[in-house]
């Protein structure tokens, strides 16, 4: 009995432990949040008469968000992505109103650029994007049967959705809702700590216990936080200064971060001598800039008089150094301009911010919207029933918001729990609690709890996506209008057809072309191979922060695709993957920093000719060639280095670093250069 019991009491504990984590923190104010902004919106579309105002409880239930900034960034984009749906819908009418097969061929069209826009966006821009392309079918294809109401629908849905963001706008401003700022503050703030210590780690160990993947990591870490940068502006006074503050902040921990990757791997391969060691093991007397050069110039004047001659690996400890701390300086910089709004003076270049584009992505999204909106439209429009054209303008809405999520198949499963339950919970709420609700503060109770629900199942991410699609559209299945109809065969008809719609979106993004770990990860170091291509041929473009955000960006990308690979049962060989392309990145980021201070030697009398060679040298020997010969011109460089001349003995360090770090790394990457082709011009 004590077994049993105690067996007993443990699941009682694990399922506390379940109930516990699913009652997020936060969860009753932001239901408060919603409902507040939810009953403010039904009230003014009731008041106004508005032709159906569940589309103003629609809008609050898809602008749901836990902070300010989130919430306010999204309703701009709504609103946006809405005047101009509404534009291109009126557009379409006008055209081909009397054509329906031309008139869902544009529809088709354009939802297919807004898909293959929204793929390459990030946050709510591609939430604006994707809206603008289903506004077109919620206003042209709903009414297709009578084009002349096209222009009295877009009035109507216009002002649903401003009437709904300027709900959840008041509420978001006069309530107590968390700031993004705040949070990514306190992010950037933790997150910074941990990345000092690992630089201190890095600077101070001889014999370093880091690994690269564990710096990949935190890199990775970090840039997760860029998608909140945006939404800083809607909060803050000088919103576009702190932003970029909040940008640059990013890109120095990142940078930092790969420094510390370049000196583990120095410290592991190469010798460094030990008066430029005991220089650079700690940065507490390192002079404060953020200016590269700068701080290798300090380094190089407190060498003793009496150390050796620099070494590759001298140069290569020096110059990573400098940009470790000059990164360091630089994000603290950003940080501080986020808090203060202060000026970011020389910085403000490193707020160049990009991400990797995958195109392929974008065009796979948009063919298949294309395709399953032309399918979906031959099967309900071709049925000739009443609500075909309402059910395919919703399928053309779940398709638009599900095509572009990183996992579109789990999306789908949601859109088929999501649905039913929604149906079954509207008609409960139609025939058996409405006809008893004859005032607006009766309706406001009952939208309390479902409400309560719907914010419970969003702020979890394992029911994010049932709950998004249950809490929007239910008041769509409800059909909640100024005349409530209780008709049984009305509601059933009706909700038949939203069925249908979710079934066949759900089949489609399940099944058709879903986006795979692997497939993404293919195209990620594809991008990464072909960068490197073309910095072998120095036709890459120049080493500035767009070029290392993106290449970040990548690296992020990568190391959750390795992590949801690892899951699937193949964690080391993922692993591996992940490291050999991480350090082909870092090969072609060396080739660019390297190019840049080749061009800045060739400014320097001094060093004109000794730099063309090299750049004529690196651009047509061949890859095994080079190897042998970049600790010659390394040296060639060093011994310019010897005889100070204005800057010019600075930038040679600085060539020689590079020289040897490139060496470095096409020494380490040598099979994989083999395996898979790369740079195959050059054996």
């Amino acid at each position: 009995m004590t077994g049993a019991r105690r067996k007993h009491s443990t699941r009682t504990d694990q399922l506390l432990r379940r109930a516990r984590a699913f009652f997020q923190p936060g969860w009753w104010s932001f239901s408060l949040r919603i409902w507040a902004a939810l009953t403010l919106s039904l009230g003014v579309a009731f008041w106004a008469q508005i032709d159906s105002p569940a589309s103003a409880a629609v809008t609050v239930m898809l602008l749901a968000q836990p902070l300010r900034g989130q919430a306010l960034s999204k309703a701009f984009y709504r609103v946006v992505g809405t005047l101009i749906g509404g534009v291109v819908a009126l557009c379409l009418v006008s055209m081909f109103g009397q054509e329906r097969q031309l008139l869902l061929g544009g529809c088709a069209v354009w939802m297919a650029i807004c898909a293959y826009v929204g793929t390459l966006r990030r946050g709510f821009r591609a939430y604006g994007a994707l809206l603008s392309g289903y506004v077109v079918a919620l206003i042209a294809i709903a009414h297709i049967d009578a084009p002349q109401n096209a222009f009295d629908v877009t009035v109507a849905r216009v002002s649903t959705v401003m009437i709904g963001v300027a709900s959840i706008a008041t509420v978001a401003l006069l309530s107590g809702t968390p700031h993004v700022w705040q949070k990514l503050t306190r992010s950037l703030q933790k997150t910074a700590a941990e990345v000092r210590h690992e630089t201190r780690m890095a600077l101070d160990e001889a014999v370093p216990s880091l690994t690269s993947l564990e710096t990949v990591a935190l890199s990775s870490t970090v840039f997760s936080l860029a998608n909140q940068v945006h939404d800083t502006r809607t909060e803050l006074p000088k919103g576009r200064l702190r932003a970029k503050g909040a940008q640059v902040c990013l890109i120095g921990m990142v940078t930092a971060l790969s420094c510390c990757r370049s000196l583990l791997a120095l410290m592991r391969h190469a010798t460094v001598s030990p008066a430029v060691l005991a220089l650079t093991r700690s940065d507490i007397h390192a002079p404060s800039g953020t200016d590269r050069e700068a701080i290798l110039a300090d380094l190089l004047q407190r060498l003793p008089p009496e150390s050796p001659r620099l070494s590759r690996a001298d140069a290569w400890r020096l110059e990573r150094t400098a940009s470790l701390i000059a990164s360091r300086h630089g994000s603290r910089m950003g940080l501080n301009t986020l808090l203060k709004a202060s000026p970011l003076g020389k910085v403000r270049a490193m707020s160049q911010f990009a991400f990797h584009p995958d195109k392929v992505a974008a065009l796979i999204n948009a063919i298949r919207v294309l395709l399953c909106f032309s399918a979906a439209a031959a099967l309900f429009i071709g049925s000739g029933l009443p609500n075909a054209s309402t059910a395919l303008s919703q399928c053309a809405m779940l398709l638009c918001l599900g095509i572009t999520q990183p996992n579109s198949a789990s999306f789908g499963r949601g859109i088929l729990i999501g649905t039913p339950l929604g149906i079954l919970t509207a008609g409960i709420t139609s025939f058996f609690i409405l006809p008893h609700i004859g005032t607006m503060a009766g309706m406001a109770i009952v939208m309390l709890f479902q409400v309560m629900f719907s914010c419970l199942l969003i702020i979890n991410p394992t029911t994010a996506a049932a709950g998004s699609h249950y809490g929007a559209f239910f008041f769509v299945f409800l059909g909640l209008n100024n005349h409530h109809d209780y008709n049984l065969l009305s509601f059933v008809d009706r909700n038949t057809f939203y069925l249908c719609a979710a079934g066949i979106t759900a089949f489609f993004l399940i099944l058709f072309l879903p986006p795979r770990p692997r497939r993404t990860r293919f195209r990620i170091t594809l991008s990464i191979a072909r960068e490197l291509e073309r910095q072998f041929s120095f036709m890459s473009p120049p080493f500035t922060p767009a070029l290392l955000s993106r290449k970040y960006d990548r690296l992020h990308q990568l190391h959750t695709l390795s992590q949801a690979i690892s899951q699937e049962g193949k964690g080391k060989a993922a692993w591996r993957v992940c490291e050999r392309f991480i350090s082909l990145a870092d090969l072609t980021t060396a080739l660019a920093r390297l190019e840049l201070d080749l061009k800045t030697a060739r400014q320097y009398p001094s060093l004109t000719t000794l730099a063309e060679t090299i750049q004529a040298d690196l651009t047509r020997m061949t890859l095994f060639s080079l190897e042998e010969h970049l600790p010659l011109m390394a040296e060639k460089m060093l011994s310019q280095a010897q005889l100070p001349d204005d800057h010019a003995h600075v930038t040679a360090v600085l060539c020689a670093a590079g020289l040897a770090e490139v060496h470095f790394l096409l020494r380490k990457n040598r099979s994989a250069l083999r395996h898979y082709g790369i740079g195959r011009r050059r054996w």
